[in-house]
This record gives C-alpha cells, structure tokens and sequence, in this order.
C-alpha cells in the first residue's frame, strides 16, 4: 500500500516537474524574443536543483532578502521596479556620465530596503576629469554583503551628469 502511494506521488512530481519546465521554456523563449527585440541576446536557463538549494541558502542567510520575499506580491514588484529604475540610472550614468573619481566621505543608512538591498545617503567628494572638484550628496542601493566596499575613506570610479553634477554614480572602488 505505502510504495503504490509513494509512486503515484513520485509520478504526479515528474508530471509537475515536466509541465513547469515546459511552462518555463515558453516564458524564456518569449523572454529571449522581448530582449532580442531591444538588442541584448539574454537567454535564461532553468534552475538545476542545486542552483534552487543555493537561491534558498542565500535567501534564508540574508535578512533583508527573507523580509522581502515575505511582502505581498504586488509590493515586491513595486520595489523591484523601483530597483530596476535606480540600475537604469546608473547604467545611463555610465554609459553617457563624464568620468570622475570619488571619496565616500560618509554613509548613512536610510533605514529602507528597496527589493531586499539597503538603501544609504552618501555624502561624496566627487574630482572632475579637469580636476575640480565638489561635494554631493546622492542615494546608495547596495546588499548588505558588499556595504564594507562603500565605507567612508574609500575611493570609487564615478560617474556623473554634466548637465546636473550632483547626479553621481558610484562604481568600482579604485585600489
């Protein structure tokens, strides 16, 4: 009796295995024709369980990545979209930004997370390319395992907009 119930779980698993990997090929290919049609070539792959075991550990052993997986639906959206709106304006910093370097001069944590990363005010002394140089103050969205390459004293490539200087990017920390 136990091994019939114990194989038609495991059969009803494989079936539901089967279907989600068929549901998610169709999402990826659609996925793939949506970035193609932008001009990036993404090609999203299904999880082995062990990249699963791994999301999880990660997921669990971060505070701020279990509290937002725990909000409401439409609340993890928001913040992931409001996430992906700081990236797009870091990227657009760093594709058409004037060079310049940077101090962090101090980091004060906001007390929000924004999609499970902390967000910080940073007050920055940034150095233009012809040497002038300036303090600002510009919002900082990092997890918290890599907070100790922000903090104060340390010096970042940077980016900024010419047509509003106090608009900075903060990059890679500069040995």
């Amino acid at each position: 009796m136990f091994k019939k119930i114990r194989d038609k779980i495991t059969e009803a698993t494989q079936q539901g295995m089967a279907r989600g990997a068929q549901d998610f090929q169709q999402h990826a290919e659609q996925f793939r024709q949506a970035a193609a049609a932008q001009g990036h070539d993404i090609t999203p792959q299904l999880p082995t369980p062990q990249l699963a075991a791994q999301a999880f550990r990660t997921a669990t052993a971060d505070p701020g990545l279990a509290a937002f997986l725990a909000l409401p639906m439409q609340e993890q959206l928001r913040q992931q979209q409001e996430l992906q709106a700081y990236g797009t304006e870091l990227r657009r910093l760093y594709d058409t930004g004037e060079k310049a370097t940077l101090v962090i001069r101090a980091l004060e944590p906001t007390g929000r997370t924004i999609a499970g990363q902390a967000q910080y005010t940073a007050t920055l002394d940034v150095t233009r390319a012809d040497g002038m140089s300036y303090r600002t103050v510009a919002p900082l969205i990092t997890p918290q395992a890599t907070i100790q390459q922000y903090a104060p004293g340390t010096r970042h490539e940077a980016r900024l907009d010419p047509a509003d200087p106090a608009k900075v990017a903060v990059f890679g920390p500069i040995a």
